[in-house]
């Protein structure tokens, strides 16, 4: 046998094992990338629904909150109006001289 009769094929095997290696290299890159991908989907959704979830609560706080506030001061106005007309009916049979029951 020649050494040149040696020599291609063992330059074939050579740049083979190089392919498969470097092919295997990518696989791996790519499934990292992958995994990297998927965690960066996953991480965004679970943002993405949590800012869902309190944009939903301040709706709900604020329609909750609106409506409380709107209560307290229907209330406020209300009761207010109530005391001051009873103090103003008070007063005036006072001077008129009605007796009042305690």
């Amino acid at each position: 046998m020649s050494p040149h009769s040696i020599h291609a094929p063992l330059n074939d095997l050579i740049a083979s094992v190089l392919t498969a290696g470097t092919s295997l290299v990518q696989a791996v890159v790519a499934l990292f990338h992958l995994i990297l991908a998927f965690g960066h989907f996953g991480v965004d959704k679970f943002v993405q629904l949590a800012q869902t979830c309190i944009h939903l609560g301040f709706d709900l706080f604020r329609g909750v909150a609106g409506f409380v506030v709107a209560n307290f001061f229907v209330l406020l106005i209300l009761g207010g109006g109530y005391y001051w007309w009873t103090a103003r009916s008070r007063r005036g049979k006072e001077r008129r001289g009605v007796k009042l029951r305690k």
